[in-house]
């Protein structure tokens, strides 16, 4: 019988790749500079371990009163690296962050129904402020407030390739605890999510035009579950305990 390795060490090594990438980043031979190629190396591999660093927090989402300390905790942590110039650990803690809030909003608002609403609710939200909203992958906000709800992702061979907005990994964490405690496909759930803010980076590269995450977040939820949701709409309010 293969042993499942516990899910602290899994978080651990998770939380441990996405620092060590994050340091090593600028370091690694880069492609052509600055260009697009360069970017996709860059950020993709990023964003895919930083939702990791989301979904590996999945087996503590009813603990509320834990996830309310780490967000506090990796939330201050985290302001003080930012203030620090700490990026890489900075991230990471903002990871943290993102993950235990999001994962903290889905248990307070554990009822069947919200799975479906809120992530049509945010996508439209997102597609109408886009433009201007802290969300917004590859933002081009360096204003200081900006700093505190971003994560800036380093080029492979030194510099910035893109940003992930902090309520995009929110939103990843709320969408996977629904997923979760609603009996929804998981893995196909996680696979979807960990893929779209990639997915949502290429195609902003290959339009030339700013694309919102959160629409490809809300998707990665709806679509693998797509014929699950008129029965979970119907069903009746979880019992909290």
């Amino acid at each position: 019988m293969v042993r499942r390795p516990s899910p602290l060490l899994t978080a651990g090594l998770a939380y441990a790749g996405a620092l060590a990438l994050l340091l090593l980043a600028p370091a690694l031979p880069g492609i052509g500079g600055t260009g697009d190629a360069n970017t996709i190396l860059s950020d993709a591999p990023a964003m895919v371990l930083l939702g990791a660093c989301v979904l590996v927090l999945l087996p503590a989402r009813d603990e509320l009163g834990a996830l309310a300390l780490l967000a506090l905790g990796a939330g201050l942590l985290a302001a003080a690296c930012t203030e620090a110039g700490a990026i890489a650990l900075g991230d990471v803690l903002k990871a943290l962050f993102a993950g235990a809030l999001g994962l903290g909003l889905a248990r307070l608002l554990a009822e069947p129904a919200v799975v479906v609403a809120v992530p049509l609710f945010v996508a439209a939200i997102d597609v109408a402020s886009v433009a201007g909203g802290p969300t917004e992958l590859l933002a081009r906000d360096d204003s200081r407030p900006g700093e505190f709800i971003s994560l800036y992702l380093p080029a492979w061979g030194g510099g910035r390739a893109g940003v992930i907005g902090v309520a995009d990994l929110v939103f990843l964490g709320f969408f996977a605890s629904g997923a979760w405690r609603f009996g929804l496909r998981r893995r196909a759930t996680a696979a979807a999510l960990l893929a779209a803010l990639p997915a949502t980076l290429l195609a902003q590269v290959l339009l030339d035009r700013t694309v919102p995450a959160l629409p490809a977040l809300a998707a990665a939820l709806l679509a693998p579950n797509a014929d699950l949701l008129p029965g979970l709409v119907r069903r009746q309010p979880a019992r909290r305990s």
